[in-house]
Parts: C-alpha cells; structure tokens; sequence
C-alpha cells in the first residue's frame, strides 16, 4: 500500500501565489470603472453643499472653480479668491470639466444662496454627468439634465 502525503509546500506556495494575482487583478478591474468618476463626483457634491451652507451661515464668499486638472474650492478674501484646503482622495485624471480652467469660480456660494443657476458638465471616457445648481442652492444631477 502506498501512502498519500498530501501538498509541499511549494505547492501551496504556487497556488497562493495564483489566487494572489487573480484577487489584485480582479480589485484594479473594480477600481478602473466608472465607478471612481462617480465615487469622486459624489464626494465633490458632499463637498460643494457644505461649502455652500458655510458661505450661508458665516456671510462669506465661497465658490467652485477648475484649475484644470481638477476641482478647486476657494473663498473671497482682502479682495481675492483664496484656495481652500480641500483635496479629494483621488480624482480620476480621465474625469474632465467641460468649462474652461479660471481663476474665477464658476458656482459662487452667497449667504443667499448660489448668486445665479449654473449648468455643469462632467466628462470620462465612459460617460458624463450633469449638474444645475439652482439659485434655492439646490443640486440637481443627472445624465438628462
């Protein structure tokens, strides 16, 4: 009779070493998607309504602005706007504004609310988002804006 001894350990080495790679290529398939354009635009909505309640309860100027490579949040002061410390976690490189890069904002947050209706356009590869923000200071986004 012979004996079954079971696995070495370089095999379970090999076969950890495969489920390895399928599980990170499977996680930078989940990461590349659309998904992080969403996810980025989801925080930059939180981010722009608390701006947008800040300006409304201090009495200051706030505004949303695209430095071109990503979004910008910045405040009037002693006669200039002003870069807030914002930064998202990670902004996708792919997902564009369809306004031009300024020095102004494009939304300008009032203590009366948004100073007047903007459209927006956000663009990736895979797709794009719209949002209106209306003078009530409220976000509306969607593709068929």
């Amino acid at each position: 009779m012979t004996r079954s001894r079971g696995f070495t350990l370089l095999e379970l080495l090999v076969v950890l070493l495969i489920v390895g790679l399928f599980s990170g290529l499977s996680v930078a398939w989940l990461n590349g998607g659309p998904g992080a354009a969403l996810q980025a635009l989801d925080q930059l909505a939180a981010q722009a309504q608390q701006q947008a309640a800040v300006a409304r309860h201090s009495g200051q100027l706030s505004g949303l602005r695209w430095n071109g490579r990503q979004p910008e949040f910045v405040r009037w002061q002693q006669g200039q706007w002003r870069v807030e410390p914002w930064r998202p976690s990670a902004w996708p490189q792919a997902l564009r504004a369809d306004w031009p890069a300024s020095g102004e904002p494009r939304v300008i947050f009032t203590p009366a609310g948004v100073a007047g209706p903007v459209n927006l356009r956000w663009q990736w590869p895979d797709g794009q988002q719209n949002w209106r923000w209306g003078s009530d200071n409220r976000l509306l986004r969607g593709d068929a804006l």
